[in-house]
């Protein structure tokens, strides 16, 4: 019995160990949205779009912001049926917390006057949407995360500034 609960123990320990391991070993991307806004216009953040890394050998991972369910989300509210441009960076560097490694993000984004994702339309450099009868536009930013050949494990993060403005 007592050979038993040694061998329990050691195992435990040991599973402890790997798991603190694999933890150090984590990579995660986080990529936050602001906003400036011109105009009437109300822009939330309804979640903010992660990327976790589990494979240190991949090149590149791609989120399809029309319906890939970790796309981040943003949800317009101003004048129903109104025109507003939206416009964003292009491509955008990560920072590792310590200063020490980079990745690289090229957006892609969508969007729709209802909340449904798959129905969204792909996005170019400036565009030109118009706000719902209800006064809502949703945008799902999703996009290419590259330089994972050279990553360390840590924390990137990095903002996304999206401009929206009344067309008048």
């Amino acid at each position: 019995m007592m050979r038993y609960l040694i061998y329990v123990l050691a195992m435990s320990m040991l599973i402890g160990y790997m798991a603190d391991a694999q933890s150090k070993n984590r990579v995660v991307a986080t990529i936050t949205a602001s906003a400036v806004v011109l105009g009437n216009v109300d822009m939330t953040v309804v979640k903010d779009l992660e990327f976790e890394i589990d494979s240190l050998s991949s090149t590149a991972l791609i989120v399809n912001p029309q319906n890939d369910g970790h796309c981040g989300e943003i949800k317009i509210v101003g004048n129903p049926n109104s025109l507003v441009r939206v416009t964003n960076e292009k491509q955008s560097v990560l920072q590792h917390e310590s200063g020490q490694s980079q990745l690289y993000f090229t957006y892609n984004l969508s969007g729709s006057t209802s909340e449904v994702q798959r129905g969204s339309v792909l996005f170019t450099q400036n565009n030109e949407v118009r706000l719902s009868d209800r006064g809502v536009y949703y945008l799902w930013v999703g996009g290419k995360l590259s330089g994972l050949e050279n990553i360390i494990p840590g924390n990137y993060t990095m903002e996304l500034k999206i401009d929206v403005e009344y067309i008048l």
